[in-house]
């Protein structure tokens, strides 16, 4: 499959400004508010992506020379690239972190796909994810490595260490697994019936909150805060989600709640953004209708 490193980048970019504009995503930044955040708006998400673009772009570049080599080697040789590329997000934003999950996940997934696609192999979801597990093997113990006696342990670390939750650096290690069984099944069968894109999105990103522990949730509440997201988007999702019309307003409501409570579940949404950017690679003709 031949695929050049712009398209990648440009797909990359894509799902990163779909998933800003899927609306109503309770607690988030999306079209209709800032969500449970002070510090940014749609608008902030949307210089983000736009300062974001090339370097999804280099990280495709890259992979694509690293073909046929060992997958961790990859992983070295992006790094560099991430670092610029969130220097770029926080000058394009004020210093307003947007999209640091993002470019750690889609990052990976870019380099990915270019490895893949010059072998000559099918951008499949699970061939993808698989490349990116192979690729970050050991990053998790790497990087909890002594955080059991460190003075001043991070939020992600304390979380790790209270509940045994990775983050995003788990779910890249595992091969994304909640995608992979939640929203990307969702979203495929959805927009492959011809339902519409925030009807679709939307959906996909609910069965993602009702059912992740969401590590940003968690920095900002307990576990406690975490299950009522999952069973308030559970009983959304009970009567049919954003697939029925009529839930609209349950879920401005819900989100309006989540404001109240100081509740945005971050890492979902990130989440979102790799559902959304494995299935613009796996299906390349398709195009946004209305």
């Amino acid at each position: 499959m031949i695929i050049l490193p712009q398209e990648i980048g440009r797909l990359a970019t894509q799902a990163i400004l779909y998933e800003a504009a899927v609306s109503p995503k309770p607690g988030l930044v999306d079209r209709r508010n800032a969500g449970a955040h002070k510090d940014m708006d749609v608008f902030t998400f949307l210089a983000s992506a736009a300062a974001l673009s090339p370097y999804f772009v280099q990280f495709a570049q890259i992979g694509m020379e690293h073909v046929n080599q060992d997958p961790k080697t990859l992983l070295r040789a992006i790094r560099k690239v991430g670092i610029e590329a969130e220097q770029a997000m926080l000058g394009a934003t004020a210093g307003v972190n947007t999209h640091k999950g993002a470019i750690f996940s889609l990052g990976l997934i870019c380099a990915a796909a270019g490895s893949l696609a010059t072998a000559d192999i099918d951008l499949e979801p699970q061939t993808i994810v698989d490349y990116v597990s192979d690729m970050t093997m050991g990053i998790c113990e790497h990087e909890y490595q002594g955080v059991e006696v460190k003075q001043n342990p991070t939020k992600g670390e304390q979380i790790y260490l209270k509940y045994g939750l990775r983050g995003v650096r788990g779910e890249a290690q595992a091969g994304f697994p909640n995608v992979m069984k939640y929203s990307y099944p969702v979203l495929k069968r959805c927009l492959l019936q011809k339902q519409s894109g925030n009807t679709s999105m939307l959906q996909a990103y609910l069965h993602l909150a009702g059912n992740v522990d969401d590590t940003n949730v968690l920095g900002r509440h307990d576990m406690e805060m975490s299950n009522y997201v999952k069973s308030e988007t559970k009983r959304i999702l009970a009567l049919g989600g954003a697939l029925e019309q009529k839930n609209m307003v349950l879920l401005e409501e819900m989100d309006d709640d989540f404001i109240n409570k100081n509740i945005s579940p971050g890492g979902c949404a990130d989440l979102l953004a790799v559902t959304l950017f494995l299935f613009f690679l796996a299906h390349p003709l398709w195009k946004y209708k209305v």
